[in-house]
């Protein structure tokens, strides 16, 4: 079990989590910044697709609550640790939107850390809005 991990996205809609050839990014920013972008379409090494807090086992679509909810998808140790050391920089990461944890324990025990954490996807609170003095449209 060690060779995968169960990668979590807090995000209602899920991610496509993508691995370009090595030098790639890199090649593009350079000819992007000569004046001469590469438009041809990016090639993926490989894509992995990550479900969202709409799939979490605890989700029903008639509540529509998102907050402290999961996607969980078993990924490959490998890809996760090439797509984390190529997106370290990126929001979803920083701010802990995706993540992943070796065992379902570990990951239920930190996405109970985020369970009051907003990712800003969560939808709108009609009583929330009358307490702002807004109504929700009709």
């Amino acid at each position: 079990m060690a060779d995968t991990v169960t990668v979590c996205c807090r995000l209602p809609h899920g991610l496509r989590l993508r691995l370009t050839p090595e030098g790639d990014v890199q090649r593009r920013a350079e000819l992007s910044k000569a004046g001469t972008p590469d438009r041809s379409p990016t090639g993926y090494v490989k894509e992995v697709v990550v479900q969202g807090a709409n799939r979490a086992p605890n989700y029903h679509p008639k509540d529509n609550v998102m907050l402290g909810r999961v996607g969980r998808t078993v990924v490959d140790k490998s890809f996760w640790d090439a797509w984390i050391a190529a997106h370290k920089d990126s929001d979803l990461v920083k701010n802990n939107c995706v993540f992943a944890e070796l065992t379902d324990a570990k990951a239920d025990a930190k996405a109970a850390e985020f369970s009051k954490v907003k990712t800003g996807f969560e939808p709108v609170d009609p009583e929330e809005l009358k307490r702002k003095g807004l109504e929700a449209a009709a």
